[in-house]
């Protein structure tokens, strides 16, 4: 909605950046003063958590690359092309745990320590990051006007159902026909709409839609006009914070540090959350027809819990 907070000439003071630059600091200062407090030299946490850092970038880079690869591969010089955006959290979970391992593997440092250390931080850095999603418009929801039953499946029918809505009245899929959509609804208050012999009505089923207006024109905007939006990056946000606070109350314990617990907990925690919020995101990668987060969402659930109850196992208390 409003991307940077100035600009001079090309360069651009990005509030998506400014928010995991904040997130970073934060995590910087509170872990190297738990490892310290360990016994680990700060200088190693810092490299440690840069590394980390480093190695989620490039996976994030690489997942959402892979799994758009049929645009990628028509534009090769697109993919280096970051700050056009396409970085996707679980491909930089990935690529961190795996940066993170091989580091602490060299350093002698045990990965499930420092990710009972580090992932708190993640967390809440992860719900930082979501306002730089809404200062960008994107990371959006579908509309509110779409009926609950097309949200809530495993299959993602949305791309389907929302051309069926648009050739039903006659629009083009711009955003200036598309935010049609509204006006049409405010003259007769509901619209019915066949889909797969069914009927269905658009109406706003909830009020806490945002509007993108075509000022900077955002993806949000780009794909649904002025509709209003379900703001999945405030749920997420809401959510993120919710979970970092369960895992900082247990961080604060010494005595959690190094089983496991925390970074499973994490791991469940995360997964459970961006399950949840993929329902209502209108720009999810897709692995056929069904969401990407949805597949790596599950697996980090199942792994989190695997490493939750081996982490009990040995006496978490």
């Amino acid at each position: 909605m409003f991307p940077y907070l100035f600009k001079i000439g090309a360069f651009e003071l990005r509030i998506y950046s400014l928010m995991y630059l904040i997130g970073i600091l934060i995590t910087i200062y509170f872990v190297k003063k738990k490892g310290q407090k360990l016994g680990f030299h700060p200088e190693l946490i810092e490299n440690i958590i840069i590394v980390t850092f480093i190695g989620a970038i490039i996976g994030a880079r690489i997942y959402y690359v892979v799994l758009k690869w049929d645009f990628y591969s028509r534009y090769p010089k697109e993919i280096i092309a970051i700050w056009h955006g396409g970085l996707a959290i679980h491909g930089g979970i990935i690529g961190g745990i795996l940066a993170a391992y091989f580091y602490c593997k060299k350093k002698g440092v045990k990965l499930l320590q420092f990710g009972d250390m580090l992932l708190p931080f993640l967390l809440l850095s992860q719900g930082i990051g979501r306002f730089g999603n809404f200062a960008n418009g994107e990371a959006h929801g579908v509309p509110t006007i779409t009926p609950p039953s097309i949200i809530f499946r495993m299959k993602n029918v949305f791309p389907e159902f929302w051309q069926q809505v648009l050739n039903s009245f006659g629009l083009k899929n711009t955003p200036e026909e598309v935010s049609k959509l509204m006006d049409f609804i405010k003259e007769k208050g509901v619209l019915t709409v066949k889909f797969h012999d069914k009927i269905y009505q658009l109406k706003e089923y909830v009020p806490w839609g945002i509007s993108f207006p075509p000022k900077y024109n955002p993806p949000a905007y780009q794909d649904f006009g002025t509709l209003p939006v379900h703001p999945t990056f405030f749920y997420e946000m809401i959510l993120n914070f919710i979970g970092a606070f369960i895992l900082l109350l247990l961080w604060k314990d010494d005595k959690n540090m190094g089983k496991g617990v925390i970074a499973g907990l994490y791991l469940i925690f995360y997964g459970v959350i961006r399950g949840v919020v993929t329902f209502f995101r209108a720009d999810d990668l897709m692995i056929g027809y069904f969401r990407a987060p949805h597949l790596a969402s599950f697996t980090m659930i199942v792994i989190g819990l695997i490493i939750v109850l081996r982490g009990y196992r040995n006496g978490v208390e």
